[in-house]
């Protein structure tokens, strides 16, 4: 069982999310056209803001998703990310990201349960979002089998 926020968790993560084949269509060319989504987020897990919780510090976590596939997933730091705004030069030695995804770390644990929709949660004020809204709202299906695939893992909460 991997822990939850480790690299070895977001490992399984890439496997699980391209061996998914609904995912592969919700973000896929048919299922988001005209060529799939094109999007790399980082996802931000913050401390509860009670400081009731196991999650004393933030993590970072790179998702490159490109056309139905998980090109990359891996543990950064909050000074290896850019947010890039189109047409903008992305500064050298950083990961850009298009998207980053906010969230306290029980909204998490519920989001990666399956028991909090992710693009709900943003409507709800449960996470925030970085980038372009419109663009994440019409891959809705692609969210939740992002979702789906992460309930997917035996993961041990902190």
């Amino acid at each position: 069982m991997a822990k939850f926020g480790t690299q070895e968790w977001l490992d399984l993560y890439k496997v699980a999310l391209n061996n998914n084949p609904d995912y592969k269509f919700a973000a896929g060319p048919e299922g988001f056209p005209p060529n799939g989504w094109e999007g790399d987020f980082c996802f931000v897990v913050l401390p509860n803001p009670s400081g009731k919780g196991p999650l004393d510090h933030e993590l970072y976590q790179f998702i490159g998703l490109y056309h139905g596939e998980c090109t990359e997933a891996k543990v950064i730091t909050k000074e290896q990310f850019y947010f890039v705004k189109p047409g903008e030069l992305i500064p050298e030695g950083k990961i850009p990201v298009q998207f980053v995804y906010t969230a306290t770390y029980d909204n998490w644990v519920k989001i990666y349960k399956n028991e909090l929709d992710a693009t709900k949660a943003l409507l709800m004020g449960k996470a925030k979002l970085q980038g372009d809204m419109a663009k994440v709202m019409r891959a809705t299906k692609a969210a939740q089998e992002l979702t789906r695939t992460s309930a997917s893992i035996e993961t041990e909460f902190l």
